[in-house]
């Protein structure tokens, strides 16, 4: 499966629904391991198939809150940012994840996409990071923002 956005997605960015400038809203993102019942015609989080929290995985239902959120045009490519995110870093974090879900915590829990990372990826007392890309990469510059748009 390649990275999934839900075909709501566009419909919601043209009524307003998901605010990304910085005070915005507050999205978050969920860890997987497996894509469960995520489709394109999914619309929230969903919780089947997320990583177990407790027992030392350091993981908490429902994900981290993402952080330093940013929304730029990078020659005529919309793009939106977001600080890695990262789980261990106080306490060390063991636990695998294969797909990871953006999804607006302010609004209903409104899924923005389902990313997918090519294979199960795991920590064992150590620090799990998702690094996004660099918003400003790309061809045309900003295409590999996690999430732009082209004119």
């Amino acid at each position: 499966m390649a990275n999934l956005v839900p075909y709501s997605f566009g419909v919601e960015l043209l009524t307003g629904t998901h605010n990304f400038a910085n005070g915005g809203n507050s999205f978050k993102i969920a860890l997987y391991t497996a894509i469960g019942s995520y489709a394109t015609s999914s619309t929230t989080y969903l919780t089947a198939s997320e990583v177990s929290s407790g027992g030392g995985s350091q993981y908490t239902t429902g994900g981290e809150v993402l952080g330093s959120q940013a929304v730029s045009n990078q020659n005529d490519v919309a793009t939106v940012d977001f600080a890695d995110a990262v789980w261990g870093s106080g306490t060390p974090a063991t636990f695998s994840a294969a797909y990871a879900a953006i999804y607006n915590d302010t609004n209903g829990d409104k899924l923005v996409v389902v990313l997918d990372f090519g294979g199960t990826k795991s920590c064992s007392n150590g620090t799990f990071t998702i690094t996004f890309p660099n918003p400003a990469s790309g061809t045309p510059a900003g295409s590999d923002a996690i999430i732009s748009i082209t004119s």
